[in-house]
């Protein structure tokens, strides 16, 4: 089989490897799999888990070929299972997260001695990924079940009735996003399995939404295919790309970063559609309209578009995010906690060992964490001046277009420069590609940072200013609205004497 797929390669040109063609015809696979699924009998969720299940033990084993991958998997959610079922203690599941991270670690480290780099060979470390999200979670979940929630998200996912083995595996196994996510929450499984997440409306239809998925996959993949082999970060270490003008080389960089980002919106978009085919993406009605983004990975115009580090980094692998956000960052810090940097820090290292063990992970994520807090200081700064003083949800025109224009550039730009690592893994070829742009993004970062330290008072003092003459205006209307209420009174007493005297 590996061979039939090697040929498909061959006859493209080999602008796309073996490997990549075999996981896109998993997840193309899905589609009529999807169709099936939604026929499957409401009153017999079971028939929905071993489906699943046969699903992935097909594909994984059969398919695949990933033995090791499978014993491997198989084994750490045991684990999960019956620890967390057995041990009721509160340090419960973090021992569980730590426990489920070094199995992850496991996997990065045999897939590091055996060199594989970045996505150049298929195993099942992705896979691994997934599963991770859902065990580590789970942990967390059955416990608020045992001993309350905190947030409100916490709540609507802790877990009451511990689940069967066969509800267990279906709900890891759920093929819609078994390969590269999105995940779900068991209690999304849960409910979805047993009572659907179905809408009123007759007439509505997965069939559109599902589509417009496929149709950008398809669009991404032949991006990849056209250009993807001439702009890659790979292609900026050759000889001919660093004799370039320096415009060149930028345009290089950034559309190499471009094609980064579309190997992902290409394999999670086709995901996706796959989980609003089989029903389970449908998210109900907002702003009059139906949704079909309950399993999301990614949101591709708003990274594209997006005028802030956080803004990107929360529309990015939304997977990983939530994960992040609810199960490492909301852990660290709960809502009445003032200690965020440490817990905003400590998220984006727990995303990098995740990762692997790469040098290129840490730059990635620690310099994502550490642009994220420059980005969060620059808009406490200078988002007040863009916004009218009397109602802070106003903008003031012209100048917040500017402002949003100029977090487009930083953000979409350090975004992209950040990115180079995830791709490259080697400290030496990062340094090589970002040499050959001047490190423009770390002299800009420490550029915005002397100047918002030098103009911050500033900035501060226009604020109060601008906040004491709104106040001032404020009061001085509610004093001439209560002057002309006194006129108004004293007018209507004289009136009202000036009858009385004139009847007399």
């Amino acid at each position: 089989m590996d061979a039939f797929f090697d040929s498909i390669a061959s006859l493209l040109g080999d602008q796309v490897s073996g490997d990549h063609i075999k996981l896109v015809t998993c997840l193309i696979g899905t589609y009529p799999l999807a169709l099936v699924y939604r026929k499957l009998p409401a009153e017999n969720p079971t028939s929905r888990h071993v489906f699943s299940i046969a699903y992935v033990l097909f594909t994984m084993v059969y398919m695949l070929k990933f033995y090791t991958g499978a014993i491997h998997t198989g084994f750490t959610a045991l684990f999960t299972y019956f620890f967390v079922k057995y041990y009721h203690g509160k340090s419960g599941p973090y021992i569980n997260f730590v426990i489920a991270l070094l199995s992850m670690s496991i996997c990065h480290i045999d897939r590091q001695l055996k060199g594989y780099v970045g996505d150049t060979k298929l195993d099942y470390s992705g896979i691994m990924m997934v599963l991770i999200f859902k065990v580590s979670s789970f942990g967390f979940n059955v416990a608020d079940g045992r001993y309350g929630a905190v947030t409100d998200f916490n709540k609507r996912m802790k877990i009451d009735r511990y689940p069967s083995l066969i509800e267990y595996f279906g709900w890891l196994c759920f093929f819609g996003g078994f390969y590269v996510g999105p995940t779900c929450e068991y209690m999304d499984y849960y409910r979805y399995t047993n009572y659907f997440f179905l809408s009123s409306d007759k007439h509505l239809s997965p069939y559109k939404p599902a589509l417009k998925k496929v149709l950008l996959g398809v669009i991404f993949a032949g991006l990849m295919s056209t250009i993807g082999a001439k702009y890659t970060y790979f292609r900026m270490m050759e000889v001919d790309y660093l004799a370039m003008p320096f415009y060149k080389r930028f345009i290089a960089f950034e559309l190499s970063g471009f094609v980064t980002r579309s190997k992902f919106y290409c394999v999670w978009m086709l995901a996706e559609g796959s989980c609003i085919l089989s029903g389970f993406g449908y998210n109900g009605i907002r702003e009059g309209k139906h949704r079909w983004d309950r399993l999301t990975n990614i949101d591709w115009y708003a990274i594209e578009t997006a005028q802030s580090m956080r803004y990107l980094s929360n529309r990015w692998n939304r997977s990983s995010n939530t994960w992040i956000r609810h199960y490492v960052y909301f852990r660290l810090a709960t809502p009445e906690s003032k200690n965020t940097i440490f817990a905003l820090v400590a998220s984006y290292t727990t995303s990098s060992i995740f990762h692997g063990f790469y040098s290129g992970y840490y730059l990635f994520f620690v310099g994502f964490s550490i642009f994220q807090i420059l980005d969060r200081r620059m808009r406490k700064i200078l988002r007040p001046l863009v916004m009218s003083a009397e109602d802070s949800q106003k903008p003031l025109p012209g100048w917040k277009k500017l402002y949003d224009i100029a977090g487009y550039i930083i953000s979409l730009r350090a975004g992209c420069a950040l990115t180079a690592p995830f791709e490259l893994l080697y400290l030496s070829r990062v340094v090589t590609v970002w040499g050959s742009v001047y490190y423009f993004h770390l002299v800009a970062y420490a550029v915005l940072w002397i100047l918002l330290l030098i103009l911050e008072p500033t900035f501060l003092r226009i604020q109060e200013r601008r906040l004491d003459q709104a106040a001032f205006k404020k009061s001085t209307k509610t004093v001439i609205h209560q002057d002309h209420n006194d006129i108004d009174q004293i007018v209507q007493k004289l009136s009202v004497k000036y009858e009385m005297d004139k009847s007399k």
